[in-house]
């Protein structure tokens, strides 16, 4: 049976706008059940305690390039990363991109189809290379592909082709910047995780509102 929803959208600057649709009971099911991964990945210690990720970078000519960094130990970003496995990979129900589909074929509004593009952008890094792009020989370092690639290697699964690439990206940058680049990229996915669920209470009715500046053009 079909599941309905009913929300208020307040851009700013705009008057309200009631918005209105409905859900299949599979993509209600995938709705909760990121909602249930949401509130898991929140009470786990990483982001009750929160984590370092800092970074600085500092060069002088004629001198190497040093690197020193701030970040998670082991222990703290293995927490973080199974608690994010869902999320991440593909084949789960309630992965951000599976969610984030089902919203956007569901509903046609512009601000929030462009909510969900500023999302995704926030999700695989597109929006971290409008900022800077990190490139070594051919390879752009902070991209979806190469923390994809570092996952199924090194940390959900064993894929040796993949671990001999990342461990050679590892070996051409210098000090942990490679790992910083990485954590950078997991916060930024946290950051879209934690919008999109907002968003996603609202159309369950387990928030009253979501409120959020429009934007009048896209990229990307």
């Amino acid at each position: 049976m079909p599941h309905t929803f009913h929300i208020t959208l307040k851009a700013d600057g705009r008057d309200e706008v009631p918005i209105a649709g409905e859900f299949t009971d599979a993509e209600q099911a995938a709705l909760q059940l990121f909602l249930r991964q949401y509130e898991r990945l929140t009470s786990s210690k990483p982001l009750r305690e929160g984590f370092p990720c800092k970074a600085n970078v500092n060069w002088e000519e004629a001198s190497p390039l040093v690197v020193e960094t701030d970040l998670p130990d082991d222990d703290t970003l293995s927490i973080l990363l199974h608690r994010l496995r869902p999320f991440i990979l593909q084949k789960e129900a309630a992965s951000f991109p599976a969610v984030s589909s089902v919203i956007g074929k569901s509903v046609g509004h512009p601000h929030i189809r462009q909510l969900l593009r500023d999302q995704n952008r926030l999700y695989d890094g597109r929006q971290f290379q409008s900022r800077i792009r990190i490139a070594s020989n051919k390879d752009l370092v902070n991209s979806e592909r190469v923390l994809v690639d570092w996952l199924n290697s090194h940390e959900y699964h064993g894929d040796p082709e993949k671990r001999d690439a990342i461990e050679d990206l590892f070996g051409r940058m210098p000090g942990h910047l490679m790992r910083f680049i990485l954590v950078s990229m997991l916060v930024d996915k946290v950051e879209a995780i934690r919008n999109l669920a907002a968003l996603v209470a609202v159309m369950l009715g387990k928030s009253n509102k979501l409120t959020f500046a429009a934007h009048e053009s896209s990229t990307g």
